[in-house]
């Protein structure tokens, strides 16, 4: 073997067989053409050298990889590494690799692991949009990769959508608040970017609104004032005076970290104030404490259906295009309880 070579090759295990290098890749491919006792050696000798298939350069000679690239906004959000873990078990299940890329938030980023996808050869796509941008989206979709969006969609993008209805979702948050007796309310924002936060956003006030709830006794916050809270550890100053009784945050995260700073400033939960969530994290991290929470009606749902959404448009591009808007429902724990309050 050449000494300056940094990888085994097939010509390196064909020289140390006294074979050709056509032999040894058909060994290594299981071809029926090759006598058993020829597989066997080239196989354990491709094993003692330290072979490893360049899946890449196969993927350029056939135009087919098995290379799923997964881009995501926030993995810190359990609920995006809930799902990418379970939607990399599913593809696994089929045969695919995933490769998991992270743009943070960042609509360069997300462009450049767009790029990287492509460049990868990926065979598909499952794409967690951070916002209504559509480079990327566009970008993956010149190339003809299929492409699924999860959890929302972008406008002007033709593309299969798996998410969970948003709007209805906050709807239940606020029936549920509202028929317990709350009549002060907060509503804390998300990234005004997310196509999510809109639908939540307002699915909760026009609720509250059917039911004669006064726009001056809901406390709209939006997600530069959270965040801001949250990073800077200032949560319970922003938020205050507590004159609401029942929350309903964009998602878990936010729950958490108000209901871990109310409770730290003196606060009980839920009996000085209630908060409900969206996500159910804890459905698939039930070490988490109990918090009342949106989601969809089964928790595995939206990682098997855009799983599925995927392999159908790699077996048929030219399918029509699905929106799949799984149902909500909520996860009552023990973060919420009827208000006192008059």
């Amino acid at each position: 073997m050449d000494k300056k070579s940094k990888r085994v090759t097939i010509k390196d295990i064909a020289e140390r067989c006294g074979v050709t290098a056509n032999t040894v890749s058909r060994a290594l491919r299981n071809d029926a053409g090759i006598s058993q006792a020829t597989a066997k050696k080239v196989c354990e000798i491709a094993d003692e050298m330290g072979y490893i298939r360049n899946s890449f350069a196969s993927a350029m000679r056939s135009g087919n990889s098995k290379l799923i690239a997964i881009i995501v906004d926030d993995i810190q959000n359990p609920h995006n590494a809930t799902l990418i873990n379970k939607m990399s078990l599913l593809l696994k299940e089929k045969g695919y690799d995933t490769m998991t890329m992270y743009t943070y938030g960042s609509c360069k980023n997300e462009l450049s692991m767009a790029k990287r996808a492509i460049a990868s050869l990926a065979a598909g796509v499952l794409h967690f949009p951070d916002s209504d941008d559509t480079k990327s989206a566009s970008l993956i979709k010149q190339n003809q990769i299929p492409l699924v969006l999860i959890d929302r969609e972008i406008h002007g993008i033709q593309a299969d959508v798996v998410r969970i209805d948003d709007y209805r979702g906050a709807c239940i948050a606020a029936d549920y608040l509202y028929l317990r007796g709350h009549r002060r309310f907060a509503y804390l924002g998300g990234p005004a970017r997310n196509g999510a936060q809109p639908l939540r956003q307002q699915g909760f006030l026009d609720t509250l609104a059917g039911h004669g709830i006064d726009m001056a006794d809901i406390w709209v916050l939006d997600a530069d004032v959270v965040y801001t809270a949250i990073y800077n550890d200032v949560i319970l100053q922003t938020f205050s005076p507590f004159e609401y009784t029942g929350i309903f945050a964009f998602n878990d995260q936010i729950a958490y970290y108000v209901i871990n700073a109310l409770r730290g400033g003196g606060y009980r939960v839920p009996e000085d104030i209630s908060v409900i969530g969206f996500d159910h994290i804890r459905g698939g991290l039930p070490y988490l404490p109990p918090l009342s929470s949106v989601s969809s009606t089964c928790d595995q749902a939206l990682a098997e259906r855009a799983v599925s959404l995927l392999l159908k448009r790699i077996e048929n591009p030219n399918a029509e295009f699905v929106t799949e808007i799984l149902p909500a429902k909520l996860y009552e724990a023990e973060s919420t309880v009827s208000s006192q309050a008059e």
